[in-house]
């Protein structure tokens, strides 16, 4: 019998204290529905205890789609001005922060940090922010 591969889509997770979160969009019902008790309808993102992410994995395997956890998540971090509108980059935000005169995002994927760069954002190195001032999303403390 032949096979095919599929090639699948891939969602990226973050740890945070034994939690791993996400941001997606699920078209399919069914899909949702079973993933539905993980969903935080308050911060728009899933929300995966450590203990459950096997089965989250084959659940989203099952649709084709790939969770990988980010090993640096620092990576996927952008920083904007709170002065200007940052509604785009917060809707493709896993979770953010006010800091000083900053809104700082963590990005649920790599093009969406391309893409808040490319509307004017920036990385925190970029910023006069200390690394300890971000600290809070890179290791969820």
């Amino acid at each position: 019998m032949p096979t095919f591969d599929v090639e699948q889509d891939q969602i990226t997770a973050f740890e945070f204290d034994q939690t791993f979160l996400f941001k997606q969009y699920f078209d399919k019902d069914d899909l949702f529905q079973q993933l539905e008790g993980y969903y935080n309808p308050d911060k728009y993102r899933f929300e995966v205890p450590e203990e459950e992410l096997s089965e989250v994995r084959q659940i989203l395997d099952s649709f084709f789609y790939e969770l990988e956890v980010a090993d640096q998540p620092r990576k996927y971090c952008v920083v904007q001005n709170k002065e200007v509108d940052s509604s785009d980059i917060l809707r493709n935000s896993v979770a953010h922060q006010r800091r000083g005169s900053y809104d700082i995002f963590l990005l649920k994927d790599e093009i969406s940090v391309r893409q808040a760069i490319e509307k004017g954002a920036t990385s925190p190195e970029k910023t006069d922010l200390s690394m300890e001032s971000i600290q809070w999303i890179i290791d969820g403390s």
